[in-house]
């Protein structure tokens, strides 16, 4: 017969067990948390100075235990006598949480204090954190903003979070002169990413020429989708602009990714355009492909499909928007279903906000469509004879 006393005695065992493990938690979060908050007063002492080192520790730090440094920092928030460099690195810090039950608190900061410096980091911080209602606040904030570029900056930050609602106030930015204000474009819509691909082919007829110019761009040099491809192709025969028909031409070099309709839509227009300079063009496409398919061939027979080897480099690329990792292992180690990965990436990477950051992100969009070309090799080693 079983023993109850011996089934009460193991339960309690069990019981005790359990409770010991969450305190060893709780004193491991108490010594890290300790540990974390201590930085980031460390950081807000030093009024404004700049500590990148202390700064990544903190990031560090707050990785291991985000919603405690959260519950935190939420509750410091609510202290008297702070001064507006506290509360800045306080924001800061909540932002790397990522965590929503903060946005809140943000939002409410965000209303009470009068401090730009302040608002806009709580604006920042609600990006870095996303979600549906960080979209809401910010959509909200664009309609009451007056100044351009805080508009252009809140609808950055929209791009960021890919926003899609937020997609028809992002026409003011396909609006400006592309000579002068292109980046805006970039940033806007390189961090939106595929979300912006139909609001964009919808705009490839505008009437306004700087919408078309930097439609163009955006979909045929930056995010390269195969499905304007089409589109452009197109448009360039409806186009009246000489400098326009010209960039439709260079972007479907990058959006088309077979060989045989490359081809075959570069002679229609050596057969069919009277402009003797997009014929030029043209020709000099045709005579190129040649040495196209030398790259594709060269690039597939460096591949070393690996999945760890790809997942290691791309997340510390990540981690540091770009700025550390080996490109090329990237480029050897990928495969062609890690693109939605690529473009994860190339928008961490405008996350930058510098135009810097511009080279990294072509760099990557480089190995996306010659992984693309690849699923198209026997094509390409079929349609074009060296």
């Amino acid at each position: 017969m079983k023993n109850p006393n011996i089934d009460r005695v193991m339960a309690y065992r069990v019981i005790l067990v359990m409770c010991l493990a969450l305190v060893v938690s709780d004193f491991s979060w108490a010594d890290q948390g300790t540990d974390v908050l201590s930085k980031i007063e460390q950081m807000a002492s030093l009024g404004g100075k700049t500590d990148r080192a202390l700064g990544e520790s903190i990031v560090e730090g707050i990785e291991k235990s985000p919603a405690n440094v959260s519950e935190a920092l939420v509750l410091k928030l609510d202290g008297k006598d702070l001064t507006e460099h506290q509360i800045v690195v306080y924001v800061w810090a909540l932002g790397h949480t990522k965590d929503q039950t903060a946005e809140t608190a943000i939002i409410r900061l965000y209303k009470q204090n009068k401090s730009d410096l302040v608002r806009r980091n709580c604006l920042h911080a609600l990006a870095s954190i996303g979600g549906e209602q960080a979209g809401k606040f910010l959509l909200s904030g664009f309609d009451a903003e007056v100044d351009r570029d805080k508009r252009f900056e809140i609808l950055n930050l929209l791009g960021q979070i890919q926003f899609e609602t937020a997609l028809p106030k992002t026409e003011e930015v396909l609006q400006l002169d592309p000579k002068e204000f292109y980046w805006n474009s970039i940033f806007v819509f390189g961090k939106m990413g595929d979300k912006a691909v139909p609001f964009l082919l919808e705009r490839i007829n505008h009437k306004d020429r700087n919408v078309r110019v930097n439609v163009i761009s955006v979909l045929g040099r930056w995010l390269v989708p195969p499905e304007s491809a089409v589109p452009l192709q197109n448009h360039f025969w409806e186009e009246k602009d000489g400098e326009l028909r010209q960039m439709i031409l260079g972007s479907l070099e990058r959006t088309i990714d077979n060989p045989v309709q490359i081809k075959t839509f570069f002679e229609g227009i050596v057969a069919k355009e009277k402009d003797k300079k997009l014929v030029g063009f043209a020709r000099e496409t045709l005579g190129n492909l040649a040495q196209i398919k030398s790259t594709v061939v060269s690039f597939a027979e460096k591949k070393q499909h690996s999945p760890e080897a790809f997942q290691g480099e791309y997340a510390q690329l990540f981690k540091t928007a770009g700025k550390k990792g080996n490109y090329e292992v990237i480029a050897t180690s990928s495969a062609v279903d890690d693109e939605p990965k690529l473009k994860t990436l190339r928008v961490r990477i405008l996350q930058r906000d510098s135009d810097e950051a511009f080279y990294d992100y072509e760099r990557v969009t480089y190995v996306i469509v010659l992984n693309r070309m690849i699923r198209k090799i026997a094509d390409w080693k079929q349609a074009v004879q060296p």
